[in-house]
């Protein structure tokens, strides 16, 4: 399957996507516009052939309080860590179990990086949606922080170096 990487726009049609989390379908479908006026920005993956929707993933700026962080990610920060958050990623269920999750936090995480080289940043949160989630995000070197395991927080640099990209 080849599929493209695109954002957002009006004429994209979300209603076959069918992530199995209706909360993130639904989130999809109903708020994802509305959110890119407000700060946030989605990115769709499509399939190549068909145009439809086959993952997708939103990110926004952040603020972390440095007492909410990992210690050694919080050492020596300021006490409001600017970060990037990863605010919502999934993928069609009809493709789970083919890495293909991997593949679409890739994406994302290059495309934080891009962003985060313009606007800055120190670290990358998400807000795992269950312990599965958590568990998959833990799997790609994120931390869980002390509050919330279901939160966790990854470095941009080291992100930019497992990703073998360029850092300012």
């Amino acid at each position: 399957m080849s599929y493209r990487l695109t954002p957002l726009a009006a004429e994209h049609d979300l209603d076959g996507f069918d992530s199995g989390q209706p909360v993130l379908d639904d989130w999809l479908r109903a708020h994802a516009r509305t959110a890119t006026g407000q700060g946030t920005r989605t990115y769709l993956l499509l399939d190549s052939g068909s145009g439809a929707v086959i993952g997708f993933f939103s990110i926004a700026p952040h603020l972390l309080a440095r007492d909410e962080a990992p210690r050694r990610i919080g050492r020596g920060a300021p006490a409001r860590i600017p970060a990037i958050l990863l605010a919502k990623l999934a993928l069609d269920r009809r493709l789970h179990g083919q890495d293909l999750g991997a593949e679409l936090l890739v994406h994302a995480l290059t495309t934080i990086v891009t962003a985060a080289r313009s606007a800055g940043g120190r670290l990358v949160i998400v807000d795992a949606i269950d312990d599965d989630a958590a568990a998959f995000y833990a799997a790609h070197d994120f931390t869980p922080t002390p509050r919330n395991p279901h939160r966790l927080v990854a470095k941009l640099s080291s992100i930019t170096n497992a990703l073998e990209l360029e850092w300012p």
